[in-house]
C-alpha cells in the first residue's frame, strides 16, 4: 500500500521545473518593486528640493541661478555616498552638475505681464533694474493690472515648476520602465525581449509617447546603463525680495 502512495516517476523533478519557469518572473517582480520604491523616494526628494529652490528664488529676486543651486542642495541626498563633510560636498557637486545637465526650472509666476504691470525701475550700485515692489504690500493698491489681471499682492507669489531626469539604476527594471514610459517597441514580440527597436534612421526606437527632455538614444542607454525618467514638482512661496527675474 505504501508503494502505491509514491508519485509516478514522470512527476519527479516537477517542482524544479516549475521553479525554473517562475524564477525569472519572480526576480523581475522583486526588481520592479525596488525600482518603484526608489522612484517614490526620488519624487519625495524632488518635492522638497523644489520648495528649497523656490525659497532661494524668493530671497534672491527670482534668480534662476539661485533656484538651480537650491534645487541641487535639495537633491544632494540622492547622491550622498558618505556621511561626512567631504561626502556632503561631493554629493552637492554631483547634484549641481546633474541639475545643470538634466533638469529644467520653469518660472510660472510672476509672469512678464505682471512685471510690465507693476515693475518699476530701481537703481542699485550704478545699475538699473525693473522690479516688482515687495514692501508694505498690505497698504498698496489692490487694483488688478491691465495685462496680467492680478493685483500686486498676487504678483509677489513665486511659483516654479521643476523637471528632473532621474536615472533609474535597478538592473533590467530600469530599462523596462523606460521602454514602457516612452512606449518604445512592441515589448514581448518584437521589442525589448527579442531585439532592440532602434534603427539607423531612428536611434530612439520610435517612442509613441516620448519623454522629450529625458529621452536618450537606445545605443547610449545600453552602453552607459542610463535610463532616465522625468519627474516633475511645483512649489509656491511668497517673494521675500523685489522680483526682477532673469538669470
Amino acid at each position: 500500500m505504501r508503494a502505491n502512495l509514491r508519485p509516478p516517476a514522470r512527476q519527479h523533478g516537477q517542482a524544479a521545473v516549475e521553479f525554473i519557469v517562475i524564477a525569472p518572473l519572480l526576480l523581475f517582480f522583486c526588481l520592479g518593486i525596488l525600482q518603484f520604491a526608489l522612484l517614490y523616494q526620488a519624487k519625495a526628494t524632488l518635492d522638497y528640493a523644489t520648495l528649497q529652490a523656490a525659497r532661494e528664488g524668493a530671497v534672491n529676486h527670482g534668480s534662476l541661478e539661485s533656484m538651480r543651486i537650491g534645487l541641487a542642495r535639495g537633491l544632494a541626498p540622492l547622491y550622498a555616498r558618505a556621511a561626512d563633510a567631504d561626502g556632503s560636498q561631493a554629493a552637492f557637486d554631483k547634484a549641481r552638475a546633474d541639475v545643470r545637465a538634466h533638469s529644467v526650472i520653469t518660472l510660472v509666476s510672476p509672469t512678464p505681464a505682471m512685471l510690465r504691470d507693476f515693475g518699476q525701475p530701481v537703481g542699485y550700485d550704478g545699475k538699473t533694474f525693473t522690479e516688482i515692489a515687495n514692501d508694505t504690500l498690505y497698504y498698496r493698491n489692490t487694483r488688478a493690472g491691465r495685462e496680467s489681471g492680478v493685483n500686486i499682492q498676487d504678483a509677489n507669489l513665486l511659483k516654479i515648476r521643476a523637471l528632473y531626469c532621474y536615472d533609474m539604476y535597478v538592473p533590467l527594471a530600469n530599462k523596462v520602465f523606460y521602454y514602457v514610459a516612452n512606449v518604445i517597441g512592441n515589448i514581448g514580440s518584437g521589442g525589448i525581449l527579442t531585439r532592440e527597436p532602434a534603427e539607423p534612421g531612428d536611434p530612439y526606437g520610435r517612442p509613441a509617447n516620448p519623454d522629450s527632455p529625458c529621452l536618450v538614444k537606445l545605443e547610449d542607454g545600453i552602453e552607459t546603463g542610463r535610463w532616465p525618467l522625468a519627474l516633475e514638482s511645483e512649489a509656491l512661496v511668497r517673494m521675500q525680495s523685489p522680483f526682477r527675474g532673469g538669470k
